[in-house]
């Protein structure tokens, strides 16, 4: 995976990093952020991050809904990713100078570990995939057995 620069490479670096292997498992996917108020990217992502409604919970789509891998994500932690500077869950009412941000609400905490895969839980997944059958993705799991 192609994680892009910022947030989600942070928070989803070390996950990934964990399984990579050189010369092993299928091409390189592209992984971008897409929803409200993002532009679209072009060449689009192979995985696209969305937020999740907060009230009906249904995934956020693109609008001309091309074929590409839509993973949704908590409406919060897609906004964190989306817009790191901004922490408030509501908007500051008022006009405050451009750059001053308000000080009135905590910080979200910080993860005290980074964020890796559940073993066992990655493998199982993985073996259920009828792709796991290609001598690539075969190897690639064959590797990571214990």
């Amino acid at each position: 995976m192609i994680l892009p620069a910022g947030p989600v490479a942070e928070l989803l670096g070390h996950a990934v990093g964990g399984h990579r292997r050189a010369g092993a498992g299928p091409d390189a996917r592209t992984v971008g952020l897409a929803g409200p108020g993002i532009r679209e990217i072009r060449p689009r992502p192979d995985v696209l991050l969305v937020p999740r409604h907060p009230l009906t919970g249904e995934p956020w789509r693109p609008p001309d809904d091309e074929a590409a891998v839509v993973v949704p994500l908590d409406s919060g932690v897609w906004s964190y990713l989306a817009y790191p500077g901004e922490t408030s869950p509501m908007p500051a009412t008022g006009v405050l100078p451009p750059g001053v941000l308000r000080d009135d609400y905590p910080l979200p905490p910080r993860p005290r570990n980074p964020l890796t895969s559940h073993y066992r839980a990655y493998n199982d997944t993985l073996v259920r995939l009828p792709a796991i059958r290609t001598p690539q993705l075969r190897r690639y799991y064959d590797a990571r057995r214990p």
